[in-house]
């Protein structure tokens, strides 16, 4: 279940395309290298779903559609 400190693989049901990102806490963010901001409406969107949903988030630029196909802890 993805959570604060998650590593998240997703896939853009649009593109189709494989992003990669990590919910960190305020001060931690660095969009460029995947790091984003869970009280962020992306990382809101996927706070506590599972491998294998797909979800629609709201965002200022639209909606965006992904599939969630990896979800894991990093040490």
């Amino acid at each position: 279940e993805v959570a604060l400190g998650a590593t998240i693989v997703v896939k853009d049901l649009k593109s189709g395309d494989r992003e990669t990102y990590v919910l960190v806490g305020a001060g931690e963010e660095d969009f460029d290298a995947g790091r984003i901001n869970v009280a962020s409406p992306l990382a809101q969107g996927f706070l506590g779903r599972k491998v294998g949903e797909k979800i629609s988030i709201d965002v200022p630029a639209g909606t965006l559609k992904y599939e969630i196909l990896e979800v894991r802890f990093d040490d």
